[in-house]
């Protein structure tokens, strides 16, 4: 067993997505040139266990969580987990040259008009991008998260016997993960949209230039076409998943084709109306994920609607050896971006 796992000897953590239909988890430890995941799995979320990115069922999903992680040995062990970005205000603050002696005070006063949000009740945190454009200050990213929506998250873990020690946003996640993902197309080389589809949520994420950049959150995902099949085909709701996962009948081939027009028409409009793209030359390159992304139809559909060269983001755990990799899947997009959040750092 030494031979098979020699990386047991570290302690191991784990990167959790909570989605609202299931949970994408990664087991990793710390390894030379970043983490090295030991397995990866999904598990399913039962319908309204998570409700507009909040945990409804605590107990029920940390036991799953649990039964995955299995025993810990000595100290509860560590865990990354995201929470959804379209619960969390997310603002660029420019500060004057004179408030970055002190920018923890500085951060908090420019918060409080920031912020329409008692400050007691939220979780401030932020990073600096940078020197201003004029350079008289510094611009600012502030996240600011309500702490009843990160200690929902934390009391998650805890359910599950992990400790929360990093809560990232899931759009931050994902902007990390497509730039290491082993797919052929990802941040790292100029894709300028990242298209991710969960169950009821889709996030259309432009990361040209300084973060944020553009993120916009669609009330649509993988439970529309589900629906949309169970209609046409007169089947139930489970039936027509089964469906919508192995692939259609031939009979039923095309069945998607509207929905998924439908779907990148959206997408479109969404960019279209806060000019995300600009006017930037040469082909724009999408990166499509989620746990939809391998949807018949629906690179195709994207394609058109963008004008663009869409190809399905799948990360590829594997760190230095080929034989032990573990190529999760367009699903863990996100988990990839945990994953380079080290609780040990």
């Amino acid at each position: 067993m030494g031979r098979l796992f020699p990386f047991r000897r570290t302690q191991s953590w784990f990167a959790v997505d909570v989605g609202s239909s299931s949970v994408k988890i990664a087991e990793a430890i710390d390894a030379r040139g970043g983490a090295r995941v030991l397995r990866a799995g999904v598990l399913p979320a039962p319908v309204g266990a998570v409700e507009n990115g909040l945990v409804r069922r605590i107990e029920t999903l940390g036991d799953a969580i649990r039964e995955f992680a299995g025993p810990a040995r000595g100290k509860p062990r560590r865990a990354v987990a995201s929470i959804p970005g379209r619960r969390v205000i997310i603002k660029r603050l420019r500060l004057p040259r004179r408030d970055t002696d002190n920018l923890d005070t500085a951060v908090e006063f420019e918060a409080m008009e920031a912020i329409p949000e008692e400050l007691d009740n939220v979780n401030l945190d932020y990073h600096v991008i940078g020197p201003s454009a004029d350079g008289d200050g510094l611009e600012v990213l502030l996240v600011a998260a309500r702490k009843t929506l990160v200690a929902n998250y934390v009391d998650l873990m805890e359910a599950a016997g992990l400790v929360a020690a990093v809560v990232d946003v899931d759009h931050f996640a994902l902007r990390s993960g497509s730039a290491r993902s082993g797919s052929d197309l990802s941040a790292r080389d100029g894709a300028d949209v990242l298209v991710h589809v969960g169950a009821r949520t889709t996030t259309v994420h432009v990361p040209a230039g300084d973060p944020p950049g553009y993120v916009a959150d669609l009330p649509l995902g993988g439970e529309q076409f589900t629906e949309s099949l169970a209609e046409r085909l007169g089947v139930s709701r489970d039936e027509a998943e089964a469906v919508k996962c192995n692939g259609p009948p031939p009979e039923a081939a095309g069945l998607l084709d509207g929905p998924c027009d439908e779907f990148a028409a959206k997408v479109g409009r969404s960019l279209d109306l806060f000019g995300a793209l600009g006017d930037g030359t040469g082909p724009r390159r999408v990166s499509l994920s989620g746990g939809s992304a391998l949807l018949s139809g629906l690179a195709p559909s994207l394609a058109r609607a963008l004008e663009a060269e869409v190809r399905v983001c799948e990360p590829f755990f594997g760190g230095d050896t080929g034989p032990e990799a573990i190529h999760a899947g367009p699903a863990f997009a996100v988990v990839a971006g945990l994953l380079t959040r080290s609780p040990f750092e």
